[in-house]
């Protein structure tokens, strides 16, 4: 009779480990921005002022956080110990100074297994993507969020190198989609087309995806955008 109390006793202690342990636990994916600073700024979550990055209007804050840099379930943390070195996979999270509120969170993997995680889970919690273009060394994603009105700007570089060693680089802007501010400038490079496309969007004030965008430019004379888009997806 003591034996069974002890082993009911065990089973409880560990659901309630398992059920605090989850609570610290955030999830990113299902982050609305802007946020609140209280989200990220508390005791659960390990955040410090970034001393090397800046952004005129807005304090960065970096993190490593086994708890905070969980993406649709899964982490995206490296394992490591002692101090992180500029290989271990982090977060950085923008706070306009105006309204103290949390616009951008970027999250950057070094590590391929990492790296494809977050690809699969960005694919599982948004399905295919609103506009994928993919080159020899790299893809470029981007998924809207009409629930929390977020937009997702992911690349996937597969070209990288460290120490001679082959590796996957992911990098991962998630942007309140009212900040045109942050979306224009991390939009640069493998999205300016999509950026056109949502301006054009915004100017018709109706909804229609990126490839009915692409195919009217094409019929008007302008290939450029349907060229841009690779199908299908991978990765």
């Amino acid at each position: 009779m003591k034996m069974k109390n002890v082993i009911k006793t065990v089973i409880i202690l560990c659901i309630l480990i398992t059920s605090c342990n989850s609570q610290n636990k955030m999830d990113l994916s299902d982050i609305k921005l802007p946020a609140e600073n209280n989200v990220f700024i508390n005791k659960k979550y390990k955040l410090t002022e970034s001393e090397y990055i800046a952004e005129t209007g807005y304090t960065i804050y970096r993190s490593f956080d086994h708890d905070l840099l969980v993406f649709n379930g899964e982490n995206i943390s490296s394992n490591f110990e002692g101090d992180p070195d500029h290989n271990t996979n982090y977060g950085f999270f923008y706070m306009n100074n105006e309204n103290k509120l949390f616009s951008l969170i970027k999250m950057t993997s070094f590590e391929t297994d990492k790296t494809k995680l977050l690809h699969d889970a960005l694919l599982e919690k948004f399905g295919t993507p609103n506009y994928y273009k993919s080159i020899s060394f790299a893809s470029y994603s981007v998924w809207e969020n009409k629930k929390t009105k977020n937009i997702y700007f992911y690349e996937h570089n597969y070209g990288g190198k460290s120490n001679n060693i082959p590796f996957e680089e992911g990098i991962l802007y998630i942007i309140d989609m009212n900040d045109e501010t942050l979306i224009n400038k991390y939009s640069i490079g493998g999205y300016t087309y999509y950026i056109k496309y949502l301006k054009q969007r915004n100017k018709d004030g109706k909804e229609y995806t990126y490839e009915e965008f692409a195919k009217k430019e094409n019929e008007d004379g302008t290939d450029r955008y349907l060229k841009a888009i690779s199908n299908p997806v991978k990765h």
